[in-house]
């Protein structure tokens, strides 16, 4: 739960996804006889929540209009009113999808965190900000000044490990993946010697004889490749579920691997069929 007044979500750029926005009138200075909360001149509390409360609370049902109650308490009554959905925000880890209700500050401000849009460098709208509080009220404290970079910044520390080890083992694997496939289609494309030697007897061209070499080496990649996309898209939901933002169908990511894997392996093929395209036929035929 969270208090903020109108233009918050606007200043922090987070999208309005069904609703309204805060505006004027929910954030009165009407306080209930026995409650801390503003009141609308309804007497309706408004309150907007987020994707992830609809999601959990309502199943996908329009939460427009509906009425909750804000606390645990026994008594606790259904006196606040949805009027807008807000998309999801993260407070402190990029992973968070907490179910989140924002209604209007009331008059106690102590202790608050402010949200400024400025333009420029964050010095000069520092200097900018403390000259107005100063002439506003000259005791008025400031706790700190800190950029919603900075403070992104602070809980990713974690990710940014992570994201370090993740990429570190995939380059390790990437490269464990070269090697193997220029060693298996290098060892595969030399096994027909005998059949270069006899073709090659019989008046078979220096191009002919990489073609064959080749064909078995496009034939191998594209069934490994058959078999690899389905893979992917399998383990492609357990991949989501350990890093951020990751999608189990990422085209430029299984793009990259493919231009990566693939011409490795072309390369892995080429090399030993330019050398068999030069043996004489008498060495290849004596090569078993």
């Amino acid at each position: 739960m969270n208090a903020v007044t109108p233009g918050f979500f606007a200043t922090l750029g987070a999208r309005i996804v069904a609703g309204r926005d805060f505006n004027e009138h929910d954030a009165l200075d009407v306080m209930a006889a026995n409650q801390s909360m503003p009141v609308s001149q309804s007497g309706q509390r408004a309150v907007i929540v987020n994707e992830a409360f609809v999601k959990r609370y309502f199943g996908g049902r329009n939460p427009l209009g509906a009425r909750v109650a804000m606390g645990a308490a026994p008594d606790a009554k259904p006196d606040s009113e949805i009027v807008g959905v807000v998309e999801n925000i993260s407070y402190r880890k990029v992973r968070e999808r907490w179910e989140q209700a924002y209604f209007p500050v009331g008059t106690e401000l102590s202790g608050s965190n402010f949200y400024v849009r400025f333009r420029g460098t964050p010095e000069s709208a520092f200097r900018s900000i403390r000259a107005i509080l100063r002439d506003a009220d000259p005791a008025l404290p400031i706790s700190y000044f800190r950029t919603l970079d900075e403070q992104i910044d602070r809980p990713l520390n974690t990710e940014r490990m992570l994201a370090t080890l993740s990429s570190s083992f995939g380059t390790l694997a990437l490269l464990l993946s070269l090697v193997g496939r220029y060693g298996v289609i290098s060892f595969a494309v030399t096994q027909p010697t005998r059949e270069i030697g006899i073709r090659m007897a019989l008046g078979a061209t220096r191009l002919s004889t990489i073609w064959l070499v080749l064909r078995d080496a496009l034939v191998m990649i594209a069934g490994g490749t058959a078999i690899a996309l389905p893979c992917v898209w399998a383990w492609g939901r357990l991949v989501e579920s350990q890093l951020y933002d990751v999608k189990p169908t990422d085209l430029v990511t299984i793009l990259a691997a493919t231009l990566v894997l693939c011409p490795t392996a072309l390369g892995a093929a080429l090399i030993p069929a330019r050398r068999a395209s030069v043996v004489s036929p008498t060495d290849a035929l004596r090569f078993e």
